[in-house]
Protein backbone atom coordinates (compact mmCIF):
# COMPACT_ATOMS: atom_id res chain seq x y z
CA UNK A 1 0.00 0.00 0.00
CA UNK A 2 1.00 3.66 -0.76
CA UNK A 3 2.61 5.27 2.06
CA UNK A 4 1.93 9.00 2.71
CA UNK A 5 4.07 10.69 5.26
CA UNK A 6 3.05 13.79 7.12
CA UNK A 7 6.04 16.57 8.01
CA UNK A 8 4.57 18.64 11.66
CA UNK A 9 2.60 17.05 14.19
CA UNK A 10 0.57 20.35 14.87
CA UNK A 11 -3.06 19.89 14.88
CA UNK A 12 -3.36 20.73 10.92
CA UNK A 13 -0.65 17.93 10.14
CA UNK A 14 -2.34 15.34 12.45
CA UNK A 15 -5.31 16.17 11.22
CA UNK A 16 -4.27 15.70 7.38
CA UNK A 17 -2.74 12.20 8.99
CA UNK A 18 -6.08 11.46 10.25
CA UNK A 19 -7.61 12.35 6.85
CA UNK A 20 -5.62 9.41 5.13
CA UNK A 21 -6.14 6.85 7.15
CA UNK A 22 -9.93 7.47 6.99
CA UNK A 23 -9.48 6.68 3.45
CA UNK A 24 -8.43 3.80 4.08
CA UNK A 25 -3.99 4.69 3.79
CA UNK A 26 -1.67 4.35 5.68
CA UNK A 27 0.37 7.55 6.92
CA UNK A 28 3.45 8.24 8.96
CA UNK A 29 3.30 11.17 10.92
CA UNK A 30 7.38 12.85 11.37
CA UNK A 31 7.34 15.68 14.16
CA UNK A 32 11.13 16.65 14.99
CA UNK A 33 10.39 17.24 19.19
CA UNK A 34 11.05 13.54 20.30
CA UNK A 35 9.57 14.36 23.67
CA UNK A 36 6.10 15.60 22.02
CA UNK A 37 6.25 12.29 19.67
CA UNK A 38 6.66 9.81 21.97
CA UNK A 39 3.70 10.99 24.22
CA UNK A 40 1.39 10.67 20.97
CA UNK A 41 2.83 7.42 20.05
CA UNK A 42 2.34 6.03 23.21
CA UNK A 43 -1.27 7.80 24.06
CA UNK A 44 -2.61 7.39 20.08
CA UNK A 45 -3.81 10.49 21.33
CA UNK A 46 -2.96 14.38 20.05
CA UNK A 47 -3.07 17.13 23.01
CA UNK A 48 -5.24 19.41 20.73
CA UNK A 49 -7.85 16.79 20.35
CA UNK A 50 -8.68 15.32 23.68
CA UNK A 51 -10.79 11.77 23.40
CA UNK A 52 -9.57 11.12 20.08
CA UNK A 53 -7.90 8.27 19.36
CA UNK A 54 -5.44 8.20 16.36
CA UNK A 55 -6.02 4.84 14.05
CA UNK A 56 -3.40 2.19 13.70
CA UNK A 57 -2.97 3.01 10.14
CA UNK A 58 -1.15 6.14 11.38
CA UNK A 59 2.37 5.69 12.65
CA UNK A 60 3.88 8.57 14.74
CA UNK A 61 7.52 8.97 14.35
CA UNK A 62 10.41 11.43 15.32
CA UNK A 63 12.86 9.05 12.82
CA UNK A 64 12.62 10.87 9.51
CA UNK A 65 13.66 7.26 8.35
CA UNK A 66 9.96 6.35 8.72
CA UNK A 67 9.32 8.23 5.68
CA UNK A 68 11.88 6.89 3.44
CA UNK A 69 9.29 5.11 1.48
CA UNK A 70 6.54 7.71 0.99
CA UNK A 71 5.87 8.88 -2.46
CA UNK A 72 3.36 11.69 -1.35
CA UNK A 73 4.58 13.99 2.07
CA UNK A 74 2.50 16.63 3.03
CA UNK A 75 4.24 19.40 4.23
CA UNK A 76 2.56 20.80 7.80
CA UNK A 77 5.29 23.22 9.15
CA UNK A 78 4.99 26.94 10.06
CA UNK A 79 5.89 29.01 6.80
CA UNK A 80 9.02 30.42 9.60
CA UNK A 81 10.27 26.86 9.96
CA UNK A 82 10.06 25.43 6.46
CA UNK A 83 13.24 26.20 5.39
CA UNK A 84 15.74 24.99 8.42
CA UNK A 85 13.13 22.09 8.10
CA UNK A 86 13.40 20.85 4.69
CA UNK A 87 17.08 21.19 4.71
CA UNK A 88 17.15 19.13 7.32
CA UNK A 89 15.08 16.39 5.95
CA UNK A 90 16.12 16.62 2.47
CA UNK A 91 18.14 13.26 2.71
CA UNK A 92 15.07 11.76 3.96
CA UNK A 93 12.41 12.55 1.53
CA UNK A 94 12.76 10.14 -1.33
CA UNK A 95 13.84 12.16 -4.73
CA UNK A 96 10.37 10.73 -6.60
CA UNK A 97 7.97 11.80 -3.96
CA UNK A 98 5.65 14.26 -4.47
CA UNK A 99 5.26 16.97 -1.81
CA UNK A 100 2.15 19.34 -0.80
CA UNK A 101 2.66 21.95 0.90
CA UNK A 102 -0.50 22.64 4.05
CA UNK A 103 1.67 25.71 5.20
CA UNK A 104 -0.28 29.06 4.46
CA UNK A 105 2.12 31.77 4.97
CA UNK A 106 4.85 34.36 3.26
CA UNK A 107 8.74 34.00 4.51
CA UNK A 108 9.94 37.17 5.99
CA UNK A 109 12.78 38.11 3.79
CA UNK A 110 12.39 36.43 0.84
CA UNK A 111 8.59 37.07 0.47
CA UNK A 112 8.65 33.77 -0.88
CA UNK A 113 5.73 31.12 -0.68
CA UNK A 114 6.12 27.80 0.27
CA UNK A 115 6.41 26.02 -2.54
CA UNK A 116 8.83 27.98 -3.49
CA UNK A 117 10.82 27.38 -0.49
CA UNK A 118 10.34 23.32 -0.55
CA UNK A 119 11.47 24.01 -4.47
CA UNK A 120 14.56 25.48 -3.00
CA UNK A 121 15.24 23.04 -1.06
CA UNK A 122 13.91 20.10 -1.99
CA UNK A 123 14.90 19.97 -5.88
CA UNK A 124 13.45 17.44 -8.17
CA UNK A 125 10.74 16.83 -6.39
CA UNK A 126 7.22 17.97 -7.80
CA UNK A 127 5.34 20.32 -5.82
CA UNK A 128 1.84 21.58 -5.07
CA UNK A 129 -0.33 22.98 -1.98
CA UNK A 130 -4.05 22.15 -0.23
CA UNK A 131 -5.79 24.82 1.03
CA UNK A 132 -9.49 25.61 1.56
CA UNK A 133 -11.83 26.25 5.34
CA UNK A 134 -9.77 23.28 7.38
CA UNK A 135 -9.87 23.69 10.74
CA UNK A 136 -8.21 20.53 12.27
CA UNK A 137 -10.96 20.17 15.31
CA UNK A 138 -13.56 19.92 13.07
CA UNK A 139 -11.44 17.93 10.64
CA UNK A 140 -10.58 15.41 13.22
CA UNK A 141 -14.31 15.33 14.19
CA UNK A 142 -15.19 13.95 10.98
CA UNK A 143 -16.97 16.85 10.03
CA UNK A 144 -17.20 17.10 6.08
CA UNK A 145 -14.86 19.72 4.43
CA UNK A 146 -14.26 20.78 1.35
CA UNK A 147 -10.54 21.28 0.15
CA UNK A 148 -8.59 22.43 -3.26
CA UNK A 149 -5.21 20.83 -4.46
CA UNK A 150 -3.03 23.01 -6.72
CA UNK A 151 -0.66 21.82 -8.66
CA UNK A 152 0.52 19.47 -11.47
CA UNK A 153 -2.10 17.22 -12.96
CA UNK A 154 0.13 14.65 -11.29
CA UNK A 155 0.47 15.74 -7.79
CA UNK A 156 -3.42 16.57 -7.76
CA UNK A 157 -4.36 12.83 -8.54
CA UNK A 158 -2.41 11.73 -6.48
CA UNK A 159 -3.16 14.16 -3.53
CA UNK A 160 -6.93 13.57 -4.31
CA UNK A 161 -6.81 10.02 -4.34
CA UNK A 162 -4.88 10.36 -0.68
CA UNK A 163 -7.48 12.26 0.54
CA UNK A 164 -10.86 12.57 -0.94
CA UNK A 165 -13.78 10.51 0.59
CA UNK A 166 -16.96 10.90 1.95
CA UNK A 167 -16.50 13.48 4.26
CA UNK A 168 -13.40 15.07 2.36
CA UNK A 169 -14.37 16.36 -1.10
CA UNK A 170 -11.42 17.48 -2.81
CA UNK A 171 -11.54 20.09 -5.56
CA UNK A 172 -8.39 20.50 -7.77
CA UNK A 173 -6.88 23.91 -9.51
CA UNK A 174 -3.94 24.59 -11.78
CA UNK A 175 -3.50 27.86 -10.59
CA UNK A 176 -1.01 26.97 -7.52
CA UNK A 177 0.36 30.81 -7.03
CA UNK A 178 -3.35 31.91 -6.35
CA UNK A 179 -4.55 29.13 -4.13
CA UNK A 180 -1.37 29.56 -1.58
CA UNK A 181 -1.63 33.72 -2.11
CA UNK A 182 -4.99 33.11 -1.00
CA UNK A 183 -4.40 30.57 2.11
CA UNK A 184 -1.66 33.43 3.42
CA UNK A 185 -3.47 36.58 3.22
CA UNK A 186 -6.87 35.44 4.52
CA UNK A 187 -4.81 35.65 8.07
CA UNK A 188 -3.89 39.41 7.27
CA UNK A 189 -8.06 39.59 6.90
CA UNK A 190 -8.75 37.52 9.51
CA UNK A 191 -6.69 39.30 12.36
CA UNK A 192 -8.71 43.00 11.14
CA UNK A 193 -12.12 42.09 11.12
CA UNK A 194 -11.36 40.10 14.58
CA UNK A 195 -9.95 43.88 15.52
CA UNK A 196 -13.02 45.25 14.88
CA UNK A 197 -15.49 42.72 16.30
CA UNK A 198 -13.53 42.88 19.60
CA UNK A 199 -13.76 46.60 19.48
CA UNK A 200 -17.82 46.07 19.22
CA UNK A 201 -17.27 47.65 15.88
CA UNK A 202 -21.05 45.41 14.83
CA UNK A 203 -21.26 43.07 11.72
CA UNK A 204 -21.56 45.77 9.51
CA UNK A 205 -18.35 47.34 10.03
CA UNK A 206 -16.93 43.09 10.17
CA UNK A 207 -18.52 42.48 6.52
CA UNK A 208 -17.15 45.63 5.37
CA UNK A 209 -13.54 44.88 6.75
CA UNK A 210 -13.97 41.11 4.70
CA UNK A 211 -15.15 42.13 1.81
CA UNK A 212 -12.34 45.00 1.34
CA UNK A 213 -9.45 42.55 2.74
CA UNK A 214 -11.03 40.27 -0.30
CA UNK A 215 -10.39 43.04 -2.39
CA UNK A 216 -6.85 43.47 -1.50
CA UNK A 217 -6.17 40.15 -1.76
CA UNK A 218 -7.92 39.52 -4.96
CA UNK A 219 -5.33 43.11 -6.58
CA UNK A 220 -2.57 41.34 -5.28
CA UNK A 221 -3.30 38.23 -6.69
CA UNK A 222 -3.63 39.55 -10.06
CA UNK A 223 -0.69 41.64 -10.03
CA UNK A 224 1.08 38.44 -9.41
CA UNK A 225 -0.46 36.83 -12.16
CA UNK A 226 -2.83 34.23 -10.17
CA UNK A 227 -6.50 33.31 -11.26
CA UNK A 228 -8.85 35.93 -10.05
CA UNK A 229 -11.81 32.88 -10.29
CA UNK A 230 -9.02 31.32 -7.17
CA UNK A 231 -10.05 33.78 -4.82
CA UNK A 232 -14.07 33.50 -5.16
CA UNK A 233 -13.25 29.91 -4.30
CA UNK A 234 -12.49 27.35 -1.56
CA UNK A 235 -8.79 29.00 -0.65
CA UNK A 236 -9.91 32.40 -1.02
CA UNK A 237 -13.68 33.60 0.16
CA UNK A 238 -13.92 29.78 1.88
CA UNK A 239 -10.71 29.92 3.57
CA UNK A 240 -11.65 33.61 4.43
CA UNK A 241 -14.63 33.21 5.82
CA UNK A 242 -13.76 30.51 8.20
CA UNK A 243 -10.69 31.83 9.24
CA UNK A 244 -13.16 35.05 10.31
CA UNK A 245 -15.77 33.71 11.96
CA UNK A 246 -14.68 30.28 13.48
CA UNK A 247 -13.97 30.00 17.62
CA UNK A 248 -11.03 28.10 16.41
CA UNK A 249 -9.24 30.33 14.46
CA UNK A 250 -5.68 31.18 16.09
CA UNK A 251 -5.14 34.15 13.72
CA UNK A 252 -8.77 35.62 14.78
CA UNK A 253 -7.83 34.99 18.62
CA UNK A 254 -4.70 37.51 18.02
CA UNK A 255 -7.24 39.86 16.59
CA UNK A 256 -9.54 39.93 19.64
CA UNK A 257 -6.46 39.96 22.04
CA UNK A 258 -5.05 43.22 20.32
CA UNK A 259 -8.58 44.47 20.62
CA UNK A 260 -8.56 44.46 24.02
CA UNK A 261 -5.48 46.17 24.34
CA UNK A 262 -2.74 43.12 24.35
CA UNK A 263 0.61 43.68 23.15
CA UNK A 264 0.45 41.55 19.89
CA UNK A 265 4.42 40.51 19.93
CA UNK A 266 3.56 39.06 23.47
CA UNK A 267 0.38 37.19 22.38
CA UNK A 268 2.69 35.62 19.98
CA UNK A 269 4.71 34.49 22.13
CA UNK A 270 2.79 32.70 24.88
CA UNK A 271 0.37 30.48 21.86
CA UNK A 272 0.52 27.58 21.56
CA UNK A 273 -0.11 27.79 17.73
CA UNK A 274 1.58 30.19 15.12
CA UNK A 275 -1.07 32.86 13.92
CA UNK A 276 0.52 32.97 10.37
CA UNK A 277 -0.95 35.99 9.57
CA UNK A 278 1.26 38.43 11.76
CA UNK A 279 3.97 37.70 9.95
CA UNK A 280 2.60 37.19 6.34
CA UNK A 281 1.37 40.76 7.61
CA UNK A 282 4.97 42.33 6.61
CA UNK A 283 5.74 40.17 3.99
CA UNK A 284 2.38 41.57 1.82
CA UNK A 285 2.87 44.78 2.24
CA UNK A 286 6.53 44.48 1.31
CA UNK A 287 5.01 42.51 -2.17
CA UNK A 288 2.44 45.34 -2.35
CA UNK A 289 5.03 47.57 -2.94
CA UNK A 290 6.60 44.93 -5.25
CA UNK A 291 3.71 44.92 -7.57
CA UNK A 292 2.94 48.55 -6.81
CA UNK A 293 -0.43 47.29 -5.60
CA UNK A 294 -2.09 49.44 -2.38
CA UNK A 295 -3.00 46.94 -0.03
CA UNK A 296 -4.59 49.75 3.07
CA UNK A 297 -5.75 46.76 5.23
CA UNK A 298 -2.75 44.87 5.71
CA UNK A 299 -0.64 48.09 5.72
CA UNK A 300 -2.60 48.57 9.00
CA UNK A 301 -2.34 45.44 10.45
CA UNK A 302 1.62 45.10 10.19
CA UNK A 303 1.43 48.57 11.77
CA UNK A 304 -0.38 47.34 14.49
CA UNK A 305 1.62 44.58 15.35
CA UNK A 306 5.19 45.35 14.27
CA UNK A 307 5.38 48.89 14.69
CA UNK A 308 3.01 49.69 18.11
CA UNK A 309 0.75 51.55 16.02
CA UNK A 310 -2.01 52.02 18.56
CA UNK A 311 -5.53 50.12 17.42
CA UNK A 312 -7.85 53.70 17.35
CA UNK A 313 -5.19 55.48 14.88
CA UNK A 314 -5.00 52.45 12.57
CA UNK A 315 -9.12 52.26 12.35
CA UNK A 316 -8.96 56.03 12.04
CA UNK A 317 -6.83 56.04 9.28
CA UNK A 318 -8.65 53.09 7.19
CA UNK A 319 -12.20 55.12 7.86
CA UNK A 320 -10.68 58.38 6.52
CA UNK A 321 -9.47 57.13 3.20
CA UNK A 322 -10.70 59.45 0.56
CA UNK A 323 -14.61 57.95 -0.97
CA UNK A 324 -14.08 55.79 -4.50
CA UNK A 325 -15.62 54.04 -6.47
CA UNK A 326 -15.95 50.29 -5.51
CA UNK A 327 -13.10 47.79 -6.90
CA UNK A 328 -13.16 43.99 -6.55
Amino acid sequence: MPLTAVIGTGSWGTAASVLVARNGGMAVLYGRDAGKVATIARSRSHPQFPGTILAEAISVTADAAAMADADLVLWAVPTQHTRAQARLLAASIHPSAMVVSLSKGLEQGTLARVTDILAEELPGRAFGCLSGPSHATEVVAGLPVCLVVAGSTEVRERTQTRLHAARSRLYTSADMLGVELGGALKNVVAIAAAICEGLGFGDNTKAAMITRGLAEMRRLGRAMGANDATFSGMAGVGDLLTTCYSPHGRNRALGLAIARGENPLEILKRLHTVAEGAWTSRAAVELGRRHHVELPIASQVASVIWDAKPVPQAMEQLLARAPKEEDA
